[in-house]
């Protein structure tokens, strides 16, 4: 997950990336805003470039899972990103964690990961979502971009 803490004042913007399993370096990653949606595929360095500084981006944080699937996840982006963009009830975290939730059934059925529902406390908002719920889940980390 990717994090422009700033990018919203006081709760920020997350958007996702993952890794293709059995491939050498092919990642796939999106965002979603609230007037667009959008999906690359490439290597690492291209990621990196999409969520740099200079666009917001300053940190990001990651996880391993045995059972990554990558159709899955983007099945997942192709329902999410059809959805209303909403604030308080399907945002930009609400909506990478559901294509995080469809690449990977560990992270589905991961009683750490609760859905990012405005009013619960720090998950509503996606800089807390980061640093605290993702910490509790025991994602790697925070990694600063350069």
């Amino acid at each position: 997950m990717f994090n422009a803490p700033t990018a919203v004042p006081k709760a920020g913007h997350v958007a996702w990336a993952f890794k293709v399993r059995g491939e050498k370096d092919h990642w796939i990653w999106g965002s979603f805003n609230w007037n667009e949606a959008w999906i690359h595929g490439g290597a690492w360095k291209d990621v990196r470039a999409s969520f740099s500084p200079s666009v917001g981006y300053t940190r990001y944080r990651c996880t391993y899972t045995q059972d990554g699937n990558a159709r899955n996840a983007q099945v997942a982006y192709k329902a999410i990103r059809s959805k209303d963009y909403n604030l308080a009830t399907n945002n930009c975290l609400h909506m990478s964690m559901a294509v995080f939730k469809g690449y990977s059934n560990v992270l589905r059925r991961d009683a750490r990961l609760p859905s990012a529902t405005a009013g619960a406390g720090t998950t509503g908002r996606p800089n807390d979502y980061f640093s605290k719920t993702l910490s509790k889940a025991h994602w790697e980390r925070i990694h600063l971009l350069p």
